[in-house]
């Protein structure tokens, strides 16, 4: 039986989890990394102090696979940095310069009980009786679920790409060869590339780099077709409010020997298109999103024309999917009850059959369902907060377990079980500095979020997602949401010491959470419910009449300002603490809010931020067009707010009018999230780790 739990000095590594634990504080480690400490460990089992080479560690773990040199490097300062260890000075791990490597303290490995031994005590009848009853209980099961098709059981996981890269949307070429992918390199940076699987050889796809969306297949299987960020060869300084995308294809074929161009075929003047489909006779379906509604449109190359295919009035359409050789649709909305529904329609767009979609217990019913049919159409495939799951047409969900537990998609090959997914996870910190420092130097440099950097000297390092700290209104203490124990939770500082506030057990994330007026109690939505705590971590759920997606501010006189998707996201409503009453203020699309007095500022996804009072027409609200809603606070009578064209933080009045620049920020920190007195807190991007994997 492989291992997947040892100890080294006080450190639990638990390789089923991917974690390190140190006196109940968990840190995320990617697989790949704790599959070289287990070779280290396992070696020094076996022989003692024998030294692993370079190329035995190559070949164990990264089994064949192309990698960047400095890949095992990497790992093993990794490994120092979890365990504590000194590169300088190692007590843990020697490095044996141009050979290899060994661990330098006795590794402790958990006792197995032998089952085996256990049974031979058995008595002879009582095995007698085991084997019936388990025999009538298999019975039982194989009567039960005779009529269902077995799900796939998906055990073991092979790297495809280990970068310092950002890869996403994965998916197979239609001969079952190839995967094709994004390989995200900076904002505007960024080409599409296949990796042929038997070789392993990748091809650049794209001859100039860009932004794209998730690429699909033209039926044919030739051509490519992807949303494209059209302006990234402009300069868009002087309206940051509009960005133009294109519907675009790419040739696939001519690819493979030469990057080729990107060819636009519709400029959308209303957005990006999502998850661009190709149909029959050069024509293109994709989802249109506004305020208010979203639609599925169709757009032909020989007219030009652009037409609604289907238009749901009551319910809010997130996301589709297109069975080519069947020609049928597969919509995913939430209607006005909150229920996520799957609709499938024909080719011409003729409603076949609509149901709820049975969300299992352990799901957030606030998260978004991204499915993918199967190549027989019978199936999607649906990635879901970092599980697997197998939607049926009628709407029925199934885990379908995995060797990892944070996928960011997957897609099945068109021939057999095998998936391509991508997996990984964000490293994020805490930051506090001068608010204001006097460098105003304009930053110019191009953010790389693939090279894992400490932009400034972080609050606590961690590996985990470390999110919107916030000081108490008193100033003494900061709370945070953190991801460190393998799931979201509330945390604050207090006395210099990181004490978890919320309970670990529920797997949802937390979105946005506020502090009491006076500082003694804070205020969280998760999994759609409302949670309260004080600073001991006494817990209590308030009752509130629709799910909760978020909280964004606490007003003195017991108004808290929430999201709720209504069905449409974002929609701002008042929650009054004493009557646990929801008033809706009539605007959707909010990502942030604020209230200073009797007015409330939000922004909506692009950063626009607007202004009104509750009670007046929400069309008559003022913008504000100086500030950035993704990088903003307010606090007493002034506004603090990023331009991003610059990273420059500058001082607002509280009708927008701009008052002083404060100081420069760096590309990857620029996230302010509070500010107290003369301190600034804001988060910082260390890197992603996310890559492709195949999972049999």
């Amino acid at each position: 039986m492989t291992q997947t739990r040892f100890f080294i000095n006080a450190y639990e590594i638990d390789l089923s989890r991917s974690v390190v634990i140190l006196n109940d504080q968990h840190t995320h480690v990617e697989p790949k990394v704790l599959q070289v400490l287990l070779l280290l460990a396992q070696r020094q089992r076996e022989h003692g102090e024998q030294v692993v080479t370079h190329q035995e560690i190559m070949t164990h773990v990264w089994q064949g696979v192309e990698v960047v040199p400095n890949a095992l490097q990497r790992c093993i300062a990794i490994l120092r940095k979890v365990l504590g260890d000194d590169a300088k000075n190692p007590t843990i791990i020697a490095t044996h310069p141009k050979i290899g490597y060994r661990l330098l303290v006795p590794v402790r490995w958990p006792k197995a009980e032998s089952k085996a031994a256990a049974t031979e005590t058995q008595k002879p009848y009582l095995k007698l009786v085991i084997t019936l009853v388990s025999t009538l209980l298999l019975s039982t099961l194989v009567y039960l679920n005779w009529p269902t098709k077995p799900l796939p059981e998906y055990t073991r996981l092979t790297p495809v790409t280990h970068t310092d890269a950002h890869e996403s949307h994965a998916l197979f070429s239609p001969d079952g060869q190839h995967v094709i992918f994004n390989r995200y390199a900076g904002n505007c940076s960024s080409h599409l590339w296949a990796r042929h699987l038997d070789s392993g050889k990748e091809f650049q796809l794209s001859n100039t780099p860009g932004q794209f969306g998730g690429p699909s297949f033209t039926p044919d299987g030739r051509e490519l077709v992807f949303a494209a960020k059209a302006d990234c060869d402009q300069d868009t300084a002087s309206d940051k409010t509009h960005t133009c995308w294109a519907l675009a294809t790419l040739d696939f074929a001519q690819a493979l020997a030469k990057p080729q161009a990107i060819e636009p075929r519709y400029l959308c003047s209303s957005g990006q298109p999502h998850t661009p489909k190709a149909l029959p006779n050069h024509a293109y379906v994709f989802l249109q999103h506004s305020p208010d509604q979203t639609r599925l449109l169709q757009y032909g190359d020989l007219t030009k024309a652009v037409s609604p295919l289907y238009s749901a009035t009551d319910d809010y359409l997130y996301h589709f999917d297109y069975h080519a050789p069947s020609q049928r649709f597969a919509l995913f909305s939430r209607d006005k009850q909150r229920n996520h529904r799957l609709t499938l329609l024909d080719k011409n767009a003729q409603t076949l059959h609509n149901s709820p979609i049975t969300l299992l217990p352990n799901m957030d019913p606030n998260a978004l369902l991204a499915g993918h049919f199967s190549a027989d159409g019978r199936t999607l495939l649906v990635v879901n907060q970092g599980q697997l799951y197998s939607l049926e047409l009628n709407g029925e969900l199934s885990l379908l377990p995995t060797p990892d537990t944070s996928l960011v998609s997957a897609a099945r090959h068109p021939d057999n079980r095998t998936l391509v997914a991508v997996t990984g996870r964000k490293d994020i910190d805490i930051v506090k500095l001068a608010l204001n420092h006097g460098d105003l130097a304009v930053t110019t440099q191009a953010p790389d979020l693939n090279t894992r950097s400490l932009p400034y000297p972080s609050l606590s390092r961690t590996q985990a997602q470390e999110r919107q700290p916030q000081y108490s209104p008193d100033g003494q203490h900061i709370a945070f949401i953190s991801n460190r124990n393998g799931v979201d939770q509330l945390w604050v500082w207090q006395n210099d010491q990181v004490i978890a506030l919320s309970d670990a057990s529920f797997p949802h994330s937390i979105h946005g959470f506020v502090w009491s007026p006076d500082s003694t109690q804070l205020l969280w939505a998760q999994g759609g419910k409302l949670y309260r705590t004080g600073l001991s971590g006494q817990q209590h759920s308030l009752s509130t009449r629709l799910p909760i997606h978020s909280v964004q501010a606490w007003h003195q006189s017991g108004q808290v300002l929430m999201l709720i998707n209504d069905p449409m996201p974002g929609g701002l409503y008042r929650y009054d603490l004493a009557s646990n009453r929801l008033t809706k203020l009539g605007i959707n699309g909010v990502k942030r809010a604020w209230q200073v007095d009797e007015q409330v500022y939000y922004s909506d996804a692009q950063g626009k931020v607007k202004r009104f009072m509750p009670g007046e027409d929400p069309a008559d609200a003022i913008t504000l067009p100086s500030l950035n809603g993704r990088a903003m606070v307010i606090k007493g009578e002034h506004i603090y707010s990023v331009d991003q064209t610059n990273l420059t933080l500058n001082q607002y009045d509280l009708d927008g009018s701009l008052l002083n620049t404060l100081r420069s920020l760096k590309p990857t920190a620029w996230k302010i999230s509070d500010v107290h007195g003369e301190q600034l807190l804001l988060e910082q991007f260390i890197g992603i780790d996310q890559e492709l994997v195949l999972i049999n």
